[in-house]
Parts: C-alpha cells; structure tokens; sequence
C-alpha cells in the first residue's frame, strides 16, 4: 500500500482540493496514514499524470483558484482494483524499539528524556483522537451507522494509543532501575544461548 491509494480512496467519496484532502487527513486519516503536505501534493500531481484524476479550477475569490481533484473512471478502476487485492500481515519497524532493546548501548539519562519526550507526542495524539471520536459521537446514529467503519478505525487508534501509555509505565520503571548496568558476561552468554535454543525452524 502506498500513499497514492490512500489518496484513490479519500477521493472515491467526493472531489476535493488540496487543502480539504490535507484537512481531512488530519481529522480522519491521520490516525491511518501520516503524509506531509509536500507528500500529499507529489502524489496528486503523479496520480494526475497518470490519468488517474482529473482536476478543475475553481475560482475562490478573494483568494487564488483551487485545483479540485476527483476519481475518473480509470482512477476509479484503480481503486476498486486496490481495494480487492487481499492485504499482506504487516511487519512492525520501530526505531524505538531499537533503541530500547539496545539501552545498554546509549547514554541512559538522554534516552529517559528522549523516552519521555515519545511519550507526550503519544498522549497529544490520544487527545487529539478523543475530541474526533466525541465529534464523531454528536452525530445522529443514523447518520454515525454509515460511516462506522471510520469511526471503528479511530476506536482503534484509541486504543493502540492506550495499551502504548500503559505499556510505556513498565518502560520507565525499567529504566528508572537501570538493571542493565549489573550485566555480567555469564548473563549475556546465558541469555544469548537460551535465544538460539529457542529460535523457530525455517
């Protein structure tokens, strides 16, 4: 999956503009797919390029014309395309997780820090969901029912988001007592060894 399909399916409900496609993504698909402005407006001009949408100026005076975008019949061949083809188990990368698996590698006082920093990014992202979801929640529920699948994707960063602050409370009580620093080489070779018996077959 790329950016560009994220894009095909934002534009599958409804023609939009540059900015309402950045907006929107910061209301609705910025819990599913981050994009910087600079990505978002590469891959509008590629897919338009590409003869998947097509785009119209619209005048916006006072201020200059917007380029609005929408799904033409090939963009919409391309989506449904997308959106058949079964999806692959994702595979987690974590530069975090690197790091603390390799704590005893780093100056441990710049990583509490670093550590902390994570930290509140993750709770501004969990406020931030939850003024979406009571958004979400103050609509009419006959109106919320058709767009549940939305709103069960941010149920869900909800609560990825929680289980990482909850996760993140055994993460500082294990630095805090910054075990790692007693490591002898008998615990390295024991632990080492108990890795490689237990490793799967392939």
């Amino acid at each position: 999956m790329s950016l560009r399909h994220v894009l095909l399916v934002y534009l599958g409900t409804g023609a939009a503009s540059g900015y309402d496609i950045i907006k929107g993504f910061q209301h609705t698909y910025g819990y599913l797919w981050n994009a910087s402005f600079q990505q978002i407006y590469r891959d509008l001009g590629k897919l338009h390029s590409d003869g998947l949408i097509d785009c119209d100026i619209v005048e916006n005076a006072p201020r200059p014309p917007r380029k609005v975008y929408r799904l033409n019949p090939e963009g919409y061949a391309a989506m449904q395309k997308w959106l058949s083809t079964p999806i692959k188990p994702p595979h987690l990368n974590s530069e975090f997780l690197v790091k603390l698996s390799s704590v005893h590698l780093l100056d441990a006082d710049q990583f509490m820090q670093e550590f902390q920093q994570y930290r509140q990014a993750y709770q501004q992202s969990l406020d931030d969901l939850f003024r979406m979801q009571a958004v979400f929640q103050s609509l009419p529920p006959n109106v919320l029912e058709k767009f549940e699948g939305i709103y069960l994707t941010l149920t869900h960063g909800i609560s990825q988001i929680q289980c990482w602050l909850e996760w993140a409370k055994q993460v500082e009580v294990f630095l805090q007592k910054q075990k790692w620093r007693e490591t002898t080489a008998e615990d390295l070779q024991l632990f080492t060894e108990a890795l490689q018996l237990n490793q799967p077959e392939t």
